[in-house]
């Protein structure tokens, strides 16, 4: 439990929970709890957190905590995260005994003991709250990480060691992380995908079309993940709700908050993170859902969810918006007119912004 193990248990394919209908239920995801560092994307907001509980203790809520509490990729081993957030980890074991938490693992947990035993978390991979609601991580949706979780993991690894030894954050999108270190690793991502479009009109041209559309996805996913579309997944999420039986569906992962109608009598809500200078959350009332940003009150529509649902981007991939937003000697349009200096030196805040936050490790 203390290091950076694989799964200490096998991992179940499903775990499905079902809880009823009646009562508030509070709901938050990708907490991602590191040591305490300069590198932990939680950025302290522990007080803030108990505060957080402390109001669903308060309304007798059960507590869905929906994936990636614990960023061991960031903090290397269990006894750093008890040390750097040992009173929130103590105050979500004390929620557990007192009123109940449901844990539905995400793609950093590694450990499905760790929240069983020690945290006395109900863990499951999907819950139901009646038979409206389903509730999962959403790595399931991401054409990513959903069909690749196990190797996602060494990538992930890798990336907090590079932030780690850099002391910069490389994520996306590029306007709210507009550092040295990200624009460099744009314009090495650039010579890689001029490379897959070679190798993509190879595959045509040899008859292997699966290497070809393989690499074409490749350069959708990049393109989509920096224009908005987070994880890459909203397209496979819109698919699942309005072709699935439930009213609501309910995902963290993307760290893009929102509630967005898709369909008659179809929602989405996404719970968005507590990463930076996020700290949203959803609460079920037995008929609906709102999404909320703890520190400022701000409540999230669908504001940053229309292009998406629009759609107005899906036909570009990653060299479509290179041409129009790379101004030479690593400047980019999309950042460059707002960027400060001072950005360089502090994480970027999301709240307030209608861009989509970015989506931190919960894409990697």
């Amino acid at each position: 439990m203390g290091g950076m193990l694989p799964w200490a248990m096998p991992k179940p394919l499903q775990i499905e929970r079902r809880i009823p209908v009646r009562g508030v239920v509070y709901l938050v995801s990708d907490i991602h709890l590191g040591d305490g560092s300069t590198s932990d994307t939680f950025m302290g907001k522990d007080r803030e957190l108990i505060a957080l509980l402390a109001r669903a203790r308060a309304h007798g809520a059960h507590l869905v905590v929906a994936g990636d509490i614990i960023d061991l990729h960031q903090a290397w081993s269990m006894s750093r995260v008890l040390r750097a957030h040992g009173k929130v980890i103590g105050e979500l074991s004390r929620y557990a005994t007192d009123l109940g938490v449901t844990y539905i693992w995400g793609n950093h947990d590694h450990d499905i003991s760790l929240f069983r035993d020690l945290l006395r978390f109900d863990v499951c991979s999907s819950l139901e709250i009646g038979d409206q609601v389903l509730v999962q991580h959403g790595y399931e949706y991401d054409p990513w990480i959903g069909p690749h979780l196990e190797a996602s993991h060494l990538a992930t690894q890798v990336h907090h060691l590079v932030e780690r030894l850099l002391q910069t954050w490389i994520r996306l999108p590029l306007e709210n992380f507009y550092t040295r270190a990200n624009r460099l690793a744009f314009w090495m991502t650039h010579k890689a995908a001029l490379w897959l479009k070679v190798k993509a009109e190879l595959g045509r041209r040899l008859g292997m079309h699966e290497l070809a559309q393989q690499s074409e996805r490749v350069l959708a996913y990049w393109a989509h993940n920096q224009m908005g579309d987070a994880a890459g997944m909203f397209e496979n999420i819109r698919t699942a709700l309005t072709t699935g039986p439930h009213r609501f569906l309910v995902t963290g992962h993307s760290h893009l908050p929102g509630r967005v109608a898709l369909g008659p009598d179809r929602t989405y809500v996404n719970t968005g993170s507590w990463t930076f200078n996020s700290s949203t959350y959803a609460v079920w009332d037995g008929n609906d859902f709102v999404v909320r940003d703890w520190l400022t009150g701000r409540e999230f529509g669908d504001r940053a969810y229309r292009r998406l649902v629009e759609g107005d981007f899906r036909h570009m991939h990653y060299l479509d918006w290179w041409r129009e937003q790379y101004l030479g000697w690593f400047r980019f349009r999309c950042a460059e007119e707002s960027w400060q200096p001072s950005l360089q030196a502090r994480p970027p805040a999301q709240v307030g912004r209608d861009r989509p936050a970015p989506p931190g490790e919960g894409a990697r």
